[in-house]
C-alpha cells in the first residue's frame, strides 16, 4: 500500500512538469531542396533556430520575382539585423554568377507548408530525408498558428504568386504544370489532420522532386508546422502586422514595413539583402506584368486579353515543350477602308500587354520625310552659292576689259 501511494504521489508530483513540456512550443524545422544543398549541412548537430519574421523574409525572398527589398526593422530585439541578413544570405535563393558565358534560367520556386505535423510524422519524414543526405537547414523557434499561415498565403496572393491549398501535392511539386503554377513561384498550403495522405504522398514523390531539383527546374522549401502551433497565440508571421509597439519593431511611426495583410508598392527606401550577405538600399518596385505566362488563359487573364489589342500566343511556337505565352499585338481598324483593297486608318499597338500605342512607324515617316527635305534644300542652296563663284569665261572676262579701256 505504501508503495503504491509512493508512485502515486511521484506520478502526481510529475504531472506539472509533464504539462510545462506539452505547452512549451515546438519548433517548426524548414528543408530545402537546391541543387547545391550546401546551405543544408550544419556544421555542428545541432540545428539553426530562427525567429517567425526571419523565416518569412526568407520565404518572400525566394519567391520574389525581382530582386528582394523590405524593411528589416521588424526583426525582433532578440537577433541583431546583421545576423538576420547573414541568415537570409545563407539561405536565400541561388542566384547566378555576375559574369556568366552563357545565359542561364532561374529555378521555379516552390514553399510547401504542412500543417498539423505530429511528432510521428515529423520522425517519418526525417528519417527518409536524412537516407538522401537531407538535414533540416534551420528551425523556427517560435511557428506561428493556423490563422497566420492562411494570412501568409494571402499575402502571396496579394504579390501575384500562385498561392493555393487545393493543388494537389503531385502536381504542385511539377514546375511545368499550368494547374499549379502560373509563373516561376508557388506557394502550397495542406493541413495533416484534414489530409493524412499528404505526408504519403510527399514521401512517395521525393525521388521526382529531386529530378526537378537535380536538373535545375525547381528549388523547394518544405515547412513542418507542427500539431501544437495549430492554436498558438502568434496570429501573425510579423509582430509588425500584429500592431506590436515601436521599440520592438525598432522602426518610427512614419515609416511603414510589409505585412501579411498587405503590400505596400510606394517607392520607399528599403534595405535589400543580397545572396553575398551585403546590404545596400534600393527603392521598392510596383508590381508589373512579367514577361512570360506558363499557360495560355494565365495570360489572357492577367493583360485583360491583351488590353483587348491581341492575343496570347507561344513566344517559341505551338510544337515547342517550352510554355512561354505573350501578347502577339494587333492593329486596331480606326477608319476603314474605301473600295476594294483599301486599307484605311489603323493603330498599332506595342507593350507586354499591348497597352501603349505604337507611334514608330509615324516617328520614323515623319523623321525621313524632315531629314530629306532639309537635305534636299541644303544641296540646292550650297549648289547655287557653287555657281555663283566659279570665275567668268575668257572670252567673257577680255570684252569686258576692252569695252573698258575705250
Amino acid at each position: 500500500m505504501r508503495f503504491l501511494t509512493g508512485a502515486t504521489v511521484a506520478a502526481l508530483s510529475g504531472l506539472p512538469g509533464l504539462a510545462a513540456a506539452a505547452a512549451s512550443p515546438q519548433s517548426a524545422d524548414v528543408f530545402i531542396f537546391q541543387a547545391d544543398h550546401h546551405n543544408q549541412k550544419q556544421s555542428s548537430t545541432e540545428t539553426t533556430r530562427l525567429p517567425r519574421e526571419v523565416a518569412r523574409h526568407i520565404l518572400l525572398q525566394r519567391t520574389a520575382r525581382d530582386s528582394y527589398g523590405s524593411d528589416l526593422r521588424d526583426i525582433p530585439s532578440t537577433i541583431d539585423t546583421e545576423t538576420a541578413v547573414s541568415y537570409l544570405a545563407r539561405f536565400a535563393k541561388t542566384t547566378p554568377p555576375l559574369f556568366s558565358n552563357r545565359e542561364t534560367t532561374d529555378p521555379s520556386q516552390l514553399v510547401v507548408i504542412l500543417e498539423g505535423v505530429t511528432a510521428e510524422n515529423a520522425l517519418w519524414l526525417t528519417e527518409t530525408l536524412a537516407k538522401s543526405s537531407h538535414q533540416a537547414a534551420f528551425a523556427i523557434s517560435d511557428p506561428p498558428s493556423a490563422v497566420a499561415n492562411t494570412r501568409l498565403l494571402k499575402h502571396f496572393q496579394n504579390r501575384d504568386i500562385a498561392s493555393q491549398s487545393q493543388c494537389d501535392l503531385s502536381s504542385a511539386i511539377n514546375p511545368f504544370d499550368t494547374k499549379c503554377w502560373t509563373g516561376l513561384s508557388s506557394v502550397v498550403k495542406y493541413d495533416i489532420k484534414k489530409s493524412p495522405e499528404t505526408v504519403q504522398t510527399l514521401v512517395d514523390n521525393l525521388a521526382r522532386l529531386q529530378n526537378f531539383v537535380s536538373a535545375g527546374d525547381l528549388e523547394a522549401v518544405v515547412v513542418l508546422m507542427p500539431e501544437s502551433s495549430r492554436s498558438s497565440k502568434l496570429s501573425h508571421w510579423s509582430d509588425a502586422a500584429a500592431g506590436t509597439s515601436a521599440a520592438v519593431r525598432r522602426r518610427q511611426e512614419s515609416e511603414t514595413v510589409i505585412t501579411d495583410d498587405t503590400f505596400e508598392t510606394a517607392a520607399t527606401k528599403v534595405p535589400a539583402v543580397s545572396h553575398s550577405g551585403g546590404v545596400n538600399v534600393q527603392r521598392a518596385k510596383p508590381k508589373s506584368i512579367p514577361q512570360c505566362f506558363t499557360s495560355f488563359n494565365t495570360c489572357m487573364t492577367q493583360t485583360g486579353n491583351c488590353t483587348s489589342h491581341g492575343q496570347c500566343a507561344n513566344k517559341y511556337g505551338q510544337n515547342s515543350k517550352a510554355n512561354c505565352f505573350v501578347c502577339a499585338c494587333k492593329s486596331t481598324v480606326l477608319v476603314p477602308g474605301v473600295g476594294e483593297g483599301a486599307r484605311g486608318k489603323t493603330m498599332a499597338w506595342g507593350g507586354n500587354m499591348c497597352q501603349k500605342q505604337d507611334v514608330s512607324v509615324p516617328f520614323w515617316l515623319i523623321t525621313g520625310f524632315t531629314i530629306t527635305i532639309i537635305g534636299a534644300v541644303s544641296f540646292a542652296i550650297s549648289l547655287l552659292f557653287s555657281i555663283g563663284e566659279e570665275p567668268l569665261p575668257g572670252v567673257i572676262g577680255a570684252g569686258v576689259i576692252r569695252g573698258a579701256t575705250k
